[in-house]
């Protein structure tokens, strides 16, 4: 009986100092910060709105990390600078996606700030490969790829019904957008074996490129091609444009309910998005970290769900995007 009364005494006075802590505890004076980049990105656009937005709602100083630049080179020195001149940074949340990244969240984690993940499902093997101190890697926020491009190849052949060829294009070959190619490319195979799958091709996040490289498939295929899938948030603009060029109508499935798109959307350019959840989810980002901050527990690895939407879906999405634009004119 006294081992079990020392137990709950011992209990009770941790939930004491750590309520007391949490009390105490004073934001204000320290920032959160969120590295991506390009600004001028519509999905990244939202990214920073959802973050920055629940950083100042928590009584942080928001701090954007990035800029309207695509050289990673470039960014890692702004997080040099960055480190030196706030040592009251207090965490950061950042999208890492590849060995640059990885290299970038290090620099944070050795100068002692905390890093939450958004985006990218994290796996043991990824910290062993870039000796990533688990520690500091506090946590995480990850869409499952594979089940959303799963979900757009059976919209996508179902509403072709299950004839003709379809193409995939990607920003680039990361890992993420490689899983829901290759998902996409074995829901068409296993469900619609009539169909055609073409080999992805690299459309970048540039939307003048983007058509370029989208225009010359199109012409290359226009007489079988049905669909296509691109898993890049500038997907919907690249293909809308494209297809319109060339007076080509087919089921396009893009990424990101951002305005733009949702205009695309709306507006019977694509058939259809994938919904990830591009503010709440950096929103979750924010308020992990503050959690975090405060002693209090937080989960390290948090799944997000990333329907697809048709266009009557448009207007509750709309909702969630009111402000964005100008919210992020103040960091540019």
């Amino acid at each position: 009986m006294k081992k079990i009364l020392v137990c709950l005494l011992v209990l009770a006075l941790t939930l004491s100092a750590v309520a007391a802590f949490a009390e105490e505890y004073d934001p204000s004076d320290k920032y959160l910060g969120i590295v991506c980049y390009p600004s001028s990105n519509t999905t990244i656009a939202v990214w920073m709105t959802g973050f920055l937005q629940t950083a100042e709602e928590l009584g942080y100083q928001p701090l954007y990390i990035g800029g309207d630049t695509t050289d990673a080179a470039a960014v890692e020195q702004m997080i040099d600078s960055v480190i030196a001149q706030y040592d009251n940074l207090a965490g950061v949340a950042l999208c890492i996606n590849s060995e640059t990244r990885w290299n970038m969240a290090k620099k944070f984690m050795d100068a002692g700030i905390p890093v939450v993940d958004g985006w990218t499902v994290i796996k043991e093997e990824d910290l062993a490969t870039y000796n990533i101190d688990p520690e500091m890697l506090v946590g995480w926020y990850g869409i499952d790829s594979s089940a959303y491009g799963h979900a757009a190849g059976m919209a996508i052949g179902e509403a072709a019904g299950g004839k003709g060829t379809v193409a995939i294009t990607q920003s680039s070959f990361g890992d993420n957008e490689n899983a829901a190619a290759a998902a996409f490319t074995a829901a068409i195979q296993e469900n619609f074996p009539d169909m055609k799958v073409l080999d992805p091709q690299v459309e970048s996040t540039d939307v003048t490129q983007g058509v370029g490289v989208v225009t010359s498939l199109l012409q290359a295929n226009i007489g079988d091609l049905v669909g296509a899938f691109g898993t890049t948030g500038t997907s919907a603009q690249t293909w809308s444009q494209a297809a319109e060029d060339l007076g080509w109508e087919g089921y396009v499935i893009g990424m990101d309910a951002t305005s733009a798109n949702l205009d695309i959307l709306e507006q019977g350019g694509v058939y259809g998005l994938v919904a990830q959840p591009i503010y709440d989810l950096w929103a979750d980002c924010a308020r992990h970290l503050d959690k975090y901050l405060r002693g209090e527990e937080v989960q390290y690895a948090n799944y997000s769900d990333a329907p697809i939407i048709f266009a009557d879906s448009v207007p509750a999405y709309r909702e969630i995007l009111g402000g964005v634009d100008t919210y992020v004119a103040k960091f540019k």
